[in-house]
């Protein structure tokens, strides 16, 4: 695929439909989450991002305060046609970039993705554990 990847704080209510239809195929279709734990009431607690190519929303990803100068990274979600084309990177640059100097940033990675993490100057800490029937691990940014 060659396209161009935009990613984006979200600001109205098309854009955040377009994030919970993604949540909802990613999370809720292909892992098998059920819907009360995806739709946790935290949105209106969070900002939200979206990723698209070609004016199509392809990834989302919230940010929820989480404590005194501690913001949680979470549903970061590509869909499965966009996943390995930078989507989910350019995404949580847009997010990071956002929250540097601003305190903690820490994340639950699902395991299978623990590695492009990683790759984005997280850190693992502690033991594997399992949230909504997935294994996860605990991340803190360390730039």
């Amino acid at each position: 695929m060659n396209f161009v990847i935009h990613a984006f704080r979200i600001e109205d209510a098309p854009l955040m439909d377009s994030a919970r239809a993604i949540r909802d195929v990613v999370f809720c279709g292909e892992q098998g989450v059920p819907p009360e734990l995806e739709w946790d009431g935290e949105d209106k607690h969070c900002e939200h991002f979206l990723a698209e190519a070609d004016g199509k929303a392809i990834a989302t990803a919230r940010v929820r305060p989480y404590g005194p100068s501690i913001y949680k990274i979470e549903r970061v979600a590509v869909l499965k046609d966009h996943r390995g084309t930078g989507a989910g990177k350019a995404i949580m640059k847009v997010i990071l970039s956002r929250l540097r100097g601003k305190g903690t940033v820490v994340l639950n990675a699902q395991a299978q993705v623990e590695k492009f993490y990683l790759d984005m100057k997280f850190v693992t800490e502690g033991e594997p554990f399992e949230e909504a029937g997935i294994s996860h691990v605990h991340m803190v940014w360390r730039p």
